[in-house]
């Protein structure tokens, strides 16, 4: 049996709950074994193990436990947490995130908008959107301590094994993230001290079926961010820099930006985002001609292959547009309220990271492994449409993204 500590530290505001997200956030040890367990399942098992004949699945139940049959399965590993922060009940929407509509943080966390009507010259609060967390700043903007604490793994199985167990902690440690919004640049982590001598690269390289050195890159593409959209250089000199960074590029990217890039803007001239013309554009319009039942299944889309689901709204008035990954015909007959329903996790992560010199990477991780399916449909307000991975390629190939490590 191996026993080994590592300490870890949060990087970026971490909204964390559990059972009552709204309430309480807290450091979990479930949380980090299904972290472990994804990353994991997502760089393919380790090679050793299937130079043993294994499947990523037999490993998996070797290493976390099986429910699966009739019999279950014990996993080897054991996670816990210790010296933790204490739960937290200091909650945050959107105002007190400094989150507001318009900001680049505000663009990452936009779930977090409270609803507010305003009326008679005063507004309201209609409905409280806030969650608990782990913040780095108080709602007056005062800096706050992001809480560190350890990890402890207690692996049960071959010793011979262990270096894998503790590659898949190195990769948690470099790339990972807890709670929600995770994969937009909160919740990131750091492994603030440890013994291990085993560099990302070289952690990575035991993930894999094959013997090929970086089997890894065909599963994950990790990227760092260099510049700000369009061309101005940025340095990224804390956690925060990194955000801004991420917003920007991921906002560049995404958003539709009627305003910005219509064509009686101000020079330069439009298109200012990469990806309006001709994929915001091209899916804006795809929601109007849905909306007015106009349209065909033919009609490609392509923001659904960067995450579901999508609610889409128009100034204009023109009618709400749900994006979903499923559509039940026999719900929607008896249920007229009904949307659409499945979730897509987007595979593009967004990472502030800080390397063990202490410098700050803006990283980008796209996510082969967990990429749209081939063929796969999405259904706008029950609506097929075809999805293309078109603008999930050019975003791999954007010069403001350098390979790292």
């Amino acid at each position: 049996m191996k026993t080994e500590t590592f300490h870890l530290e949060l990087i970026t505001p971490c909204f964390c709950g559990g059972a009552e997200p709204e309430k309480q956030a807290e450091i979990r040890a479930p949380s980090i074994r299904g972290q472990l367990r994804w990353w994991f399942r997502t760089l393919g098992g380790f090679k050793s193990l299937a130079a043993r004949g294994l499947s990523v699945r037999a490993q998996e139940a070797l290493i976390f436990g099986s429910t699966a049959g009739e019999e279950g399965q014990a996993g080897k590993l054991v996670v816990r947490v210790k010296n933790g922060p204490a739960p937290s009940t200091t909650t945050r929407d959107d105002r007190e995130f400094h989150a507001e509509v318009g900001t680049d943080r505000g663009y990452l966390a936009f779930p977090l908008r409270s609803k507010r009507k305003r009326e008679n010259g005063m507004e309201r609060l209609v409905e409280y959107k806030g969650k608990a967390a782990y913040d780095w700043e108080d709602s007056k903007g005062n800096k706050l301590a992001l809480p560190t604490f350890d990890l402890q793994l207690i692996w049960r199985g071959d010793l011979a094994n262990w270096p894998d167990i503790e590659a898949l902690v190195v990769v948690f440690g470099n790339l990972g993230a807890l709670g929600f919004r995770s994969r937009r640049a909160l919740g990131a982590l750091r492994i603030a001290s440890h013994s291990t001598s085993q560099h990302l690269t070289l952690a990575l390289d035991r993930f894999g079926k094959h013997t090929n050195q970086h089997d890894w890159q065909s599963r994950i593409c990790i990227t760092e961010a260099t510049a700000r959209p369009p061309n101005a250089p940025y340095v990224n000199r804390s956690a925060d820099d990194c955000i801004v960074t991420l917003a920007r590029w991921l906002k560049d990217w995404r958003s539709h930006g009627r305003t910005v890039d219509h064509a009686t803007a101000r020079p330069p001239n439009p298109p200012h985002n990469s990806g309006f013309d001709p994929f915001a554009k091209n899916d804006h319009d795809r929601g109007v001609a849905v909306g007015l039942r106009e349209g065909s299944p033919n009609d490609q889309t392509f923001r659904p292959a960067l995450g579901l689901p999508i609610i889409q709204f128009f100034s204009s008035g023109k009618p709400q547009v749900d994006w979903n990954e499923r559509w039940d015909p026999e719900k929607a007959r008896r249920n007229r309220n009904y949307k659409g329903e499945g979730r897509f996790a987007s595979p593009i992560l967004l990472r502030p990271h800080r390397d063990a010199a202490g410098n700050w990477h803006a990283l980008v991780i796209f996510v082969d492994a967990h990429k749209w399916p081939r063929d796969k449909q999405v259904y706008l307000n029950g609506q097929p449409r075809r999805v293309s991975l078109d603008l999930y390629n050019q975003m791999k190939q954007d010069r403001h993204l350098t390979p790292f490590p």
